[in-house]
């Protein structure tokens, strides 16, 4: 993902938001176009799972027309007037409606978080190192990271890795190694950038 966010971030994020009291509509506002984006490379990361994807754009597509009229709500509150205290309390029901919304995407995060994790870390080591995920497998198999049973159920028959990511001791294997994987690839970047800081 490159400087897309982690799963964790995203976790932490929407932890943040729902923290806020109804009261804290301003505040609101200002973490939304974050997890807003967050959400979009949360999206792309999880389009080579067709099932998991649909389900997490229908929560994402919920969660953003609540976000809308939220904000609508927010901004007819900051220009003030005489209807501003009704603008308030339209704002604080509507921050309400969205952090609803925002509990429900939780929900379905958690209950696929294996998967998620895979699918940003993933999505981070493509951005990367231009690694696609047949590639990967070959190397952590050749170096003996993942066990036979799971290197069959990758790659037998060709690309079935799509399917074999569906269970979930495959994912979080996949997962922790992967992030084992993209903190070695970024220590070696960080020497190299500092091997050629010394050349100079």
């Amino acid at each position: 993902m490159g400087d897309e966010p982690t799963f964790e971030a995203i976790l932490t994020a929407i932890d943040r938001l729902l923290e806020l009291s109804p009261r804290e509509v301003s505040s609101g506002g200002e973490l939304w176009p974050k997890l807003d984006n967050m959400l979009d490379g949360l999206l792309g990361a999880a389009k080579f799972d067709a099932a998991r994807h649909g389900r997490l754009a229908e929560l994402v597509a919920s969660l953003k027309a609540a976000a809308a009229q939220f904000l609508q709500s927010l901004l007819n509150m900051r220009r003030g007037g005489p209807l501003r205290d009704d603008w308030t309390r339209f704002a604080e029901r509507d921050f309400i409606k969205l952090k609803d919304e925002v509990l429900a995407l939780k929900e379905f995060l958690v209950g696929e978080m294996d998967f998620l994790k895979f699918a940003c870390l993933r999505a981070r080591l493509r951005d990367l190192g231009r690694i696609d995920p047949e590639k990967l497998f070959e190397e952590l198999h050749e170096e003996r990271a993942i066990s036979e049973r799971t290197w069959v159920l990758l790659m037998t028959p060709p690309n079935a890795w799509q399917k074999a990511l569906k269970n979930r001791e495959v994912s979080g294997e996949l997962a922790r190694i992967s992030g084992w994987l993209l903190d070695l690839q970024e220590a070696r970047r960080e020497r190299r950038c500092l091997a050629r800081r010394t050349a100079r």
